[in-house]
């Protein structure tokens, strides 16, 4: 019999989760021979602990304070034995077979490893935010293409051997760590894997008011990411500046418009059309609407021009991103995304790294670092 490597499956969890029981219930399914499941609770509910009894196999920690995300699991790390680390969180659904040896396979030949998530699309807000784990998905198929590494990744999802996690020294207690920790590994060189042919299923809460918080977070969080990685930033920008735009132009669509508004210059012939229409003005009283009326026009036809150009062009992207790697497209969907969630999420994220620059006091966050 070949011999398998151990995995951890670490499941972090606050409370609770509506997802929880069907997650252990798969991980229980799934015929994998070597595992060991660990659910780390901070300030569970009754009914999380009522589940304890029920699935003897997992090992569950509880902390009656909340730790934070980071302090769990990289105490939950310290007591596993696993060669790799399968790191879950709760509102996600597992519905391949043997997944946790799909996870296994691909760690054997790289040594990180991110895992396709795919939106439960059974709200308005879930479905557009499909298209930002689209847009994750994208950048991390061009950076595995292009560079075969990547220097973020969504961490709901996704798995490492052991000694890399240790020689990465572990997540650190920062807001989103997962993405430092990917630039962690990126930097020193980490072996990775984008497994767009493995999939999760990860759900949404339909309340918009837990979206801003999460977003507000977020933004926070990339804003010190963005500022604590600056430089190793700027040098990979100028090292790979087309792996680095191409992902920053699929993580914000709406940027293209908003810069080519104000970078779209109008020229010497519209300039002196307006300064001559406004000399005829002079002369002939009822010329005067015609002057706001081609400086109104000028403005439209740029904006459109600019709106029209970023939206055909990057939902050719997203549209052939999602045919590719198996993600959902409508046109109406984007174009409601285009036009309104994702420029609420580039000025919140513009916001957040103002905020933070600046050095102004947070806004309270939902969250414990």
């Amino acid at each position: 019999m070949i011999a398998v490597e151990r995995v951890t499956v670490l499941v972090p969890v606050y409370r609770g989760s509506p997802q929880l029981r069907g997650l252990l219930e798969a991980l229980v399914r799934d015929p994998y021979p070597d595992k060991e499941v660990m659910v780390c609770v901070d300030a569970p509910t009754e009914e999380t602990r009522a589940l304890e009894p029920k699935y003897p196999w997992a090992r569950f920690t509880w902390s009656e304070e909340r730790r934070g995300k980071v302090n769990a699991l990289n105490e939950a790390v310290a007591m596993s034995t696993g060669e790799y680390l399968l790191f879950i969180d709760c509102d996600i659904r597992l519905t391949e077979e043997g997944f946790v040896n799909r996870v296994a396979e691909a760690l054997r030949v790289h040594e990180l490893v991110d895992i396709k998530k795919l939106i439960l699309r059974d709200s308005l807000l879930a479905r557009l935010v499909s298209y930002d784990y689209l847009s994750s998905s994208i950048t991390n198929y061009i950076f595995n293409r292009l560079l075969g590494r990547s220097p973020q990744f969504n961490g709901a999802c996704f798995a490492v051997r052991r000694d890399t996690f240790t020689r990465l020294g572990g997540f650190r207690r920062v807001i989103c760590e997962d993405l430092d920790l990917a630039f962690r590994a990126y930097e020193g060189g980490v072996s990775f894997r984008f497994a767009d042919d493995i999939a999760v299923e990860n759900a949404v809460d339909p309340n918009l008011a837990v979206w801003i918080r999460q977003r507000r977070r977020w933004g926070i969080g990339l804003g010190h990411w963005i500022l604590g990685h600056l430089r190793g930033l700027l040098l990979s920008s100028l090292r790979s500046p087309h792996a680095f735009l191409a992902a920053l132009l699929v993580i914000f669509p709406s940027a293209p418009l908003i810069a080519l508004s104000v970078s779209l210059p109008n020229d010497m012939f519209m300039k002196l059309l307006s300064l001559g229409l406004i000399l005829l003005s002079s002369f002939q009283i009822y010329l005067v609407p015609s002057v706001f009326l081609v400086a109104v026009f000028l403005v439209v036809v740029k904006s459109l021009m600019a709106a029209t150009v970023s939206y055909v062009g990057t939902g050719l992207v997203f549209m052939l991103g999602a045919r590719r790697l198996g993600y959902h497209f409508d046109p109406l969907e984007y174009t409601v995304y285009f036009l309104v969630y994702n420029p609420v999420w580039f000025i919140m994220t513009l916001v957040s790294l103002v905020r933070v620059m600046l050095k102004l006091m947070p806004p309270e966050l939902d969250w414990k670092v």
